[in-house]
């Protein structure tokens, strides 16, 4: 009997299961984390999510629906999949080998449309007539093999297959979809401790393996300017836990399984997955919101919505990280058609004024737009996709409302578009760096009009 709520399941991946328990708790735990999203996404937004939404690829969503999740839906959402995710790959693995199949092929868990391919056939593929029996524990020989030899082994192998993978999406097919930052850190994981196993056969650390080998691989990406610091930390609560999962399967799957044949699995399943990901690519609306309360009637402060001067107030530490921050604004004209120029540290945005409803509108579409950050790095320049292109300002709106007592609330709306998966995780970080923008800018309004 299959035991959800202990060490069974979120452990050792051990013993198989035939298709018909497969079937039966994939399909019980399908219904209640179905049950819960919808519960938790109408209770938030009084939207239904529909099968058809459930049954998009793995941690994706449906973009107009996803679009109207708040930050604190989506984190919760992400939170509640994780171990929907690690019992899913238990699950997989076990059932393969009751299968007769290489259990690395639980690789396209992680992978849109291949994943439900994989779960179905997993489904579908009778018990194997010959099992396997995992052989008896080899007698560890420690004047031969020390721990950090083996520590060294799982090092080189994950950074390796790491590098090797990241510089196939940066050079071939740049993108940021689940493959990258999902299915690539538990191939990491997997293979770092399946290869320190493998080297030294009385290892018990594979956490630190893991752990290891990420630090590597990140600094190797910042060494060779691919990435820079701050991106690499944005990525660390996503990609850790996933690659920690990878290690305990690689690590157990090193008892019984050989790697042959399956280096060309994952060479194989990796790119189709990044070229998957570039066909659903999908990329929906936000629209982040802030407002502020001033102390002077709308006709004030109009004048230093379309333009003002100089921030002089210290950044934030995050700012001070790298992301761009806005310094001051400039205008061309006036009227529909006047260009409003809000330059940031990494340069300026161009906003031609859709809207002119003097004193209590102003829209503006952005048509050009400075990279979102500085990356921390040695380098003054990172070579790095996501700083053109993925995360894209569309259009932005002020609104002015008068408040009793020649008072006005200023409202701040940006819309986006964010090109990178897990949306769910990614959108909670760029909905708070677009707010902490706003409030930035919509505060020093507030200070050049009230006299501060």
């Amino acid at each position: 009997m299959l035991n959800l709520s202990g060490r069974d399941l979120l452990t050792v991946p051990d013993p198989p299961y035939g298709r018909r328990e497969y079937l039966r708790y994939g399909l019980l735990l399908m219904a209640v984390k179905y049950a819960v999203d919808v519960a938790l996404i109408y209770a938030a937004t009084r939207m239904v999510w529909t099968p058809a939404d459930y049954a998009l690829a793995m941690a994706s969503m449906d973009g107009d629906k996803a679009a109207r999740f708040t930050p604190g839906l989506s984190l919760l959402l992400l939170v509640w999949t994780l171990p929907f995710l690690w019992i899913g790959v238990m699950l997989s693995v076990r059932r393969a080998k009751d299968a007769g199949l290489s259990p690395w092929f639980v690789v396209a868990f992680f992978i849109p449309v291949a994943n439900y391919v994989l779960m179905m056939t997993l489904a579908a593929w009778p018990t194997a007539t010959i099992r396997i029996e995992p052989p008896e524990d080899p007698v560890y020989d420690e004047a031969r093999r020390s721990w950090w030899q083996g520590l060294v082994a799982g090092i080189l192998c994950g950074v390796l297959g790491g590098i090797a993978f990241v510089a196939f999406v940066i050079l071939v097919l740049p993108g940021y979809g689940l493959t990258m930052f999902v299915a690539t850190p538990f191939v990491i994981g997997a293979t770092s401790a399946y290869a320190a196993r493998k080297f030294n056969p009385e290892s018990n650390t594979p956490s630190i393996v893991v752990l290891a080998t990420l630090g590597v691989v990140g600094g190797t990406f910042v060494l060779v300017a691919i990435e820079g610091i701050t991106c690499l930390v944005m990525a660390v609560p996503l990609t850790v836990p996933i690659a920690l999962l990878g290690g305990l399967v690689g690590h157990s799957l090193a008892a019984d399984q050989e790697l042959r044949g399956t280096i060309a699995l994952i060479v194989l399943l990796l790119p189709a997955g990044q070229t998957i990901d570039r066909v659903v690519e999908r990329a929906p609306a936000r629209e982040v919101f802030s407002a502020i309360d001033i102390a002077a009637p709308p006709a004030q402060v109009w004048q230093h919505v379309i333009k003002f001067g100089e921030i002089r107030t210290p950044p934030a530490w995050y700012f001070r990280a790298g992301l761009a921050h806005p310094l001051r604004a400039r205008i061309e004209g006036t009227g529909v058609g006047a260009v409003r120029h809000c330059e940031f540290t990494t340069g300026a945005f161009r906003e031609p004024i859709t809207a002119w409803d003097e004193p209590s509108r102003l829209a503006f579409d952005v048509t050009d737009q400075p990279p979102p950050l500085h990356e921390w790095s040695p380098y003054r320049t990172v070579y790095a996709p996501h700083l053109k292109g993925f995360f894209t300002t569309t259009r932005g709106e002020f609104r002015l409302v008068a408040l009793p007592g020649g008072r006005t609330r200023l409202e701040g709306r940006t819309w986006y578009s964010l090109k990178m998966e897990p949306q769910g995780y990614w959108t909670v970080i760029a909905d708070a760096i677009v707010h902490r923008i706003h409030e930035r800018v919509l505060d020093h309004i507030r200070e050049e009009v009230e006299g501060r």
